[in-house]
């Protein structure tokens, strides 16, 4: 044993003076192939010396000190300090080898070095004089101590190199906890593009470990790129570098994030290219994307609203919100289970001071107040600076002079104020630079001029100054109507109530799913009634604008309703929404197809059972849908409807094949009407087939398609 001793000895220490010389002369270093094997080693073999050491000192400061136990103790502990002291230098040399590797060139590897190298050094050190320790006890308490720091300090630091800085104590360290972003106020790079590069890229692309020469950690290294060329480039048809190494297949070698590492989910790969798809801006913001932009629907769940924040106060009373209620006044919670409220008022001439007192009785759960068009006055702010959870305050066309608004200084949770058309001074705005949290300053349609905006926006920097269109002798486009009906689901007449803000508008839609024209189509007035399928399309017209764009909903009737639902062929495990309840509760499901709405089916077609205790009378099925081309969405192949009085006397009513679309385009909502002659069944089976390859426009053509179904109507 003592012979092997000897060896081990002698054969560290031999290698503890190769490390030194090569540490002196590291800058001259030069590591064949072979020896970068050895060096990758290094992640593998550093845990032998953080045990053995470790061992080590709990072993020479807690075994014992009972004299009749020294020799014991002596022996078991020179066998640990000589195999912390061998495994100590053999890591030391494999890092050495793999700091020449290219993406190691900060400061932090140097003090990681240090550390390995001064380790290395101290272990062999202890085993050499192990005895002169052993017997002065303060000198045993430093070495022990210095070993535990050496070991901490450098883990510290290879953890930063491996996985980014402060990767130890990211999770404590305050700075990281980041704040809430609401939706409003979201960015599409910092909020939903830089979170995933933090995530999944920085940890082998950062300032301390640029594998590639790549660093992503800003904007402009992102844009500079790295040894192999930029990141992308939106003209090319995969949209350049980066996507091209996301979709590799995992097992390829330049595949990122690579084998081992946490790889991309669906929806952080398609945030990138959506992103680098739109141009990659790093300046614009969520809520300005329009409405059926993949990116804002993609950012839908990731974000709160004013409306859903998470509140923390308590609820109101509900009989005080039932009291408050009236025709010309309505509060309402913002969201379901919610404590927030929100408060409108309607009628100009009803409207009375009084009535903003009166709301001081729920003054603590009010989150937002519209007062568009009302004649509230500049003492009514006395007020409103009561409600002291206000995040939404709406004061457009309002009476208000502007030399109160002082007064709105106390609201420190407001983010959102709109001044637009009314009188106020652009010297009347100075106090409101003291509100911590405001986002949004709407004053278009007032008399403040374009260099006064100019000075109020370097004045607020954290708030962005909303202006609108200034210029007489441009045609400016008119913004979509609202539809304001919510239930899509009708199971009774309704009216069709549609909406502009923009007075003297006409609005005209359809019904059948055409487009509506300024000649042909109808004009809208509240006498329309919703009784049956339909697909309405508005558009807003008006002299001397340019017509809006379409905005379409469609709405399904609820027919008969069946007693049970059996799922043949089970959905994806992803996406199964609630079994075969989802195709009968009565709900659809919204263009983000993750929304645990869907039912998705891809490698085995759809088939549903439809059970009836008594005969009915059916003559079509309508079957809600979603087609997302670019996640791979299409309308079915093939669709097929059988009835019959039971399982064995089903026969075919109908089989259909939808319209496939012949390019790429933004995702919808869509419905297939399946009509057939009138017919008495107790059983209806409905068979939907996907697409078993995507076209070859596709940019995945050849993959299989998936279908989406969420609520099935039978009339």
């Amino acid at each position: 044993m003592q012979r092997w001793k000897n060896i081990i000895f002698n054969v560290t220490l031999a290698l503890n003076i190769l490390l030194f010389f090569l540490f002196i002369f590291d800058s001259r270093l030069h590591v064949p192939p072979w020896l970068q094997v050895v060096g990758r080693m290094h992640t593998m073999f550093l845990h032998f010396p953080i045990v053995m050491l470790a061992l080590c000192i709990f072993w020479e400061l807690f075994s014992g000190y009972k004299k009749s136990y020294v020799g014991v103790k002596a022996e078991i502990g020179d066998e640990l300090l000589l195999a912390a002291a061998i495994t100590s230098v053999i890591t030391a040399l494999m890092g050495l080898f793999l700091s020449r590797e290219d993406g190691y060139t900060a400061d932090l590897l140097v003090w990681h070095k240090w550390g390995g190298v001064f380790i290395s050094f101290l272990s062999l050190g202890w085993y050499v004089f192990r005895v002169k320790v052993r017997q002065i006890k303060p000198a045993l308490l430093t070495t022990a101590l210095a070993a535990m720091v050496m070991i901490i300090v450098t883990g510290h630091l290879g953890a930063g190199i491996t996985h980014g800085q402060d990767f130890l104590l990211a999770p404590v360290i305050a700075e990281k906890q980041k704040p809430v972003v609401l939706f409003e106020d979201a960015e599409v790079y910092t909020n939903m593009v830089q979170p995933i590069l933090e995530a999944k890229c920085i940890s082998c692309h950062n300032s301390e470990k640029a594998k590639g020469q790549l660093i992503m950690e800003t904007k402009e290294m992102l844009l500079k790129g790295g040894k192999d060329g930029k990141l992308w480039d939106s003209t090319q048809n995969d949209f350049g570098l980066l996507m091209q190494r996301i979709h590799l297949p995992p097992q390829s070698k330049k595949h990122m994030p690579p084998q081992g590492k946490p790889q991309l989910t669906e929806e952080e790969a398609q945030i990138l290219y959506y992103w680098i798809k739109s141009g990659a801006s790093f300046t614009t913001k969520v809520a300005a994307l329009p409405q059926k932009d993949t990116l804002r629907l993609l950012a839908s769940p990731l974000f709160q609203t004013i409306e859903t924040d998470d509140y923390t106060f308590a609820p109101a009373d509900e009989k005080k919100i039932n009291a408050l209620n009236n025709n010309y006044r309505v509060v309402k919670p913002l969201a379901i289970g919610s404590p927030a409220l929100g408060v409108e008022f309607f009628s100009i001439e009803k409207f009375k001071a009084d009535q903003l007192k009166e709301l001081l009785n729920v003054k603590d759960q009010i989150v937002s107040l519209n007062l568009d068009k009302m004649p509230v006055a500049d003492e009514d702010l006395k007020t409103i600076n009561q409600f002291a959870n206000l995040r939404k305050l709406n004061l457009s066309f309002t009476n208000i002079t502007g030399a109160t608004l002082g007064e709105l200084t106390k609201l420190k949770e407001l983010k959102l104020l709109s001044l637009s058309g009314t009188k106020i001074k652009a010297s009347n705005l100075a106090p409101l630079v003291k509100l911590p949290k405001l986002t949004h300053l709407f004053i278009w349609s007032t008399a403040i001029a374009p260099e006064e905006i100019n000075k109020l926006q370097r004045e607020f920097k954290t708030a962005t100054i909303e202006t609108g269109f200034r210029g007489d002798t441009v045609v400016i486009k008119l913004n979509p109507p609202v539809i304001q009906n919510e239930e899509q689901v009708i199971s009774q007449p309704v009216p069709l109530q549609l909406k502009h803000y923009v007075k003297g508008v006409t609005i005209r839609y359809t019904t059948d799913g055409s487009d509506p024209d300024s000649i042909h189509s109808p004009v809208y007035d509240e006498n329309v009634m919703l009784d049956k399928k339909e697909i309405i399309k508005a558009k807003a017209f008006k002299p001397g604008w340019i017509s809006s764009d379409i905005v379409e909903k469609i709405f399904y009737k609820a027919g008969v309703v069946p007693d049970s639902v059996q799922l043949v062929n089970a959905p994806d495990p992803q996406y199964k929404g609630e079994g075969g309840l989802t195709v009968h509760d009565g709900k659809i499901g919204s263009l983000n197809f993750r929304d645990g709405m869907w039912l998705g089916y891809r490698v085995q077609p759809m088939e549903a059972l439809f059970y009836f205790n008594k005969e009915v009378k059916v003559s079509s099925v309508t079957i809600s849908s979603i087609v997302d081309i670019n996640s791979y969405l299409m309308p079915p192949q093939e669709i097929e409807v059988w009835g019959g009085k039971d399982k064995a006397s089903l026969h075919l009513l109908k089989r259909m094949q939808p319209e496939q679309p012949l390019k790429e385009k933004p995702a919808y909502l869509t419905g297939y009407d399946v009509n057939f002659n009138s017919s008495e069944i107790k059983i209806l089976k409905l068979i939907l087939k996907p697409l078993p390859k995507l076209p070859v426009w596709h940019r995945a053509k050849g993959d299989k398609a998936w279908i989406f179904v969420d609520e099935v109507f039978l009339n």
